[in-house]
C-alpha cells in the first residue's frame, strides 16, 4: 500500500463507489483513499445518536478522529502516521434551504424548490442542526490524530444526494429494491471509472456539479444560497486540488 493514506469518510456503502474511482484514477500519484463507512449522516449524531454510541469523542471532530482509530485498529492496513489528508462526504438533503421552503405535505418529499413533510417541525430542527455542524466542518481546514499531528481535512458534498449528483435520479432510492438499485448503480459506476478515468474527472469537475465555482469556499457558497442544497450539485471534483494531488495526464 502506498505510504500517503486518505481516509474517507462517507455515510452509507453506496457512497463507496466515489472513493474506490478516486483510489482507481489517482493511483499514479501513489496515495490511497480508505473509505470508512460512519453508517449513517454524521452530521446528525446528536439528533440520533442511537446510530452513534459506538463512536465516542467530544464533538463532530472527536467522533472523525475516533472513527479513522477504529479503522486502523480494525483494517490493519495502514498506521496514523501514513495518514496525509482526511475527506468526509456528505449528502445535503436540502439541510441548507430557508425555512419557509420546509411546508406541510402528507408525506415526506424532495422537490427542486422545498420539502413536504407532515413533520414540518422535525425537519427544519433537523437543518438547523446539520447546517450548524457543516458550517464546523467546513470552518476547520486541519484535523488533530490522536498523536496530536494535523493533517489536512476537506469536507464535501453530494447534493441532494449520491444518487442524484453521479446519476441525475431526484428521487429517493428507498426500501429494498433501492438498495439494491442503489448497489447496482455503484458497481457500474465503478466499472465505468476503471474502463475510462477521463470520464470520471470530466463528471466531477463539469459544471452540472461544480456550477463553475472558483474553488472550495465557492463550491460550498453555492450550496448555501437559496434552495441550491436541493439542486444537482458537488464539489467533491476539488479534492484533488485542495490536497496538492494532480490528476492523471489524459493525453498518455
Amino acid at each position: 500500500m502506498p505510504n500517503k493514506v486518505v481516509p474517507f469518510i462517507v455515510e452509507g456503502p453506496s457512497d463507496e463507489c466515489v472513493v474506490d474511482a478516486f483510489d482507481e484514477v489517482l493511483s499514479e500519484a501513489r496515495v490511497h483513499f480508505q473509505g470508512i463507512n460512519s453508517g449513517g449522516d454524521i452530521t446528525l449524531y446528536k439528533i440520533h445518536p442511537e446510530n452513534f454510541r459506538s463512536i465516542p469523542g467530544k464533538g463532530i471532530q472527536g467522533k472523525i478522529k475516533n472513527l479513522i482509530k477504529r479503522e486502523i485498529d480494525k483494517s490493519h492496513e495502514f498506521k496514523e502516521r501514513d495518514i496525509f489528508a482526511v475527506a468526509l462526504l456528505m449528502d445535503l438533503d436540502g439541510a441548507l434551504i430557508p425555512e419557509d421552503r420546509v411546508m406541510e405535505g402528507l408525506t415526506l418529499e424532495y422537490t427542486m424548490d422545498g420539502i413536504n413533510t407532515p413533520d414540518v417541525s422535525g425537519i427544519r430542527m433537523r437543518n438547523v442542526e446539520k447546517k450548524a455542524r457543516i458550517g464546523e466542518l467546513i470552518g476547520e481546514r486541519e484535523i488533530s490524530l490522536t498523536s496530536r499531528r494535523k493533517v489536512p481535512f476537506r469536507a464535501f458534498f453530494m447534493s441532494r444526494n449520491l444518487e442524484h449528483a453521479l446519476w441525475n435520479i431526484p428521487d429517493n432510492l428507498t426500501g429494498n429494491a433501492g438498495k439494491e438499485q442503489k448497489r447496482q448503480l455503484s458497481l457500474e459506476f465503478i466499472e465505468r471509472c476503471e474502463d475510462d478515468p477521463a470520464f470520471f474527472k470530466q463528471l466531477m469537475l463539469s459544471s452540472d456539479l461544480l456550477h463553475d465555482a472558483d474553488g472550495y469556499k465557492a463550491s460550498w457558497d453555492w450550496s448555501f444560497s437559496g434552495v441550491n442544497s436541493l439542486r444537482r450539485g458537488s464539489n467533491v471534483g476539488l479534492l484533488p486540488e485542495e490536497f496538492g494531488i494532480s490528476w492523471p495526464d489524459e493525453s498518455r
